[in-house]
């Protein structure tokens, strides 16, 4: 971890970002055993690279990435912005004034060196500078919501079977207050 740089990025990484979005959403697909739904996949590809896109229009205003890098290779995303359509929907828009936190990515050959929990704490610093007091996140992956869970604890919503029989959906409502 001595050698990984967390920081905005530029706009001449973004094919390189775009590049490693991909990588790991096909590892999440095939470790949560629905590579089989392209339409997911792409659907979830689009969304991460629009972000992205907004990030740069907006000067980190609507969508607000961090990224890490070993040394030019990336290796870590997170990001905030206002909550997504599910997590809108599926509260019946409870958290539309909390902050979403989102594409928590980590490389494949990165995962379970503290990357992602680095990037939620560097993350976590610049929401408290706003004077935001919580976040939200959400996921449907089982993978991740195992890590979800124990780093935050019981999601606050889980909508079950939502992607299938036990493949349910969770929400998470995090204090950033002490």
């Amino acid at each position: 971890m001595d050698n990984i740089e967390i920081r905005r990025p530029k706009e001449y990484e973004i094919e390189k970002i775009n590049d490693f979005f991909e990588i790991v959403l096909i590892d999440t697909f095939k470790k949560n055993g629905i590579f089989y739904r392209k339409d997911l996949y792409n659907e979830e590809i689009l969304s991460k690279k629009k972000y992205l896109l907004k990030d740069f229009e907006t000067n980190g205003i609507d969508r607000y990435f961090l990224i890490a890098f070993e040394n030019e290779k990336v290796v870590g995303s997170v990001e905030y912005g206002e909550p997504n359509n599910l997590i809108n929907e599926l509260t019946n828009n409870m958290l539309k004034d909390v902050i979403e936190i989102g594409t928590v990515f980590v490389h494949p050959e990165y995962q379970r060196k503290g990357i992602g929990s680095s990037l939620i704490k560097e993350l976590s610093k610049k929401l408290l500078k706003n004077d935001e007091k919580e976040f939200c996140l959400d996921s449907g992956y089982k993978t991740a919501q195992k890590t979800w869970t124990s780093k935050f604890g019981a999601p606050k919503y889980i909508y079950k079977d939502k992607w299938g029989k036990d493949a349910h959906h969770m929400i998470w409502r995090v204090s950033l207050e002490k």
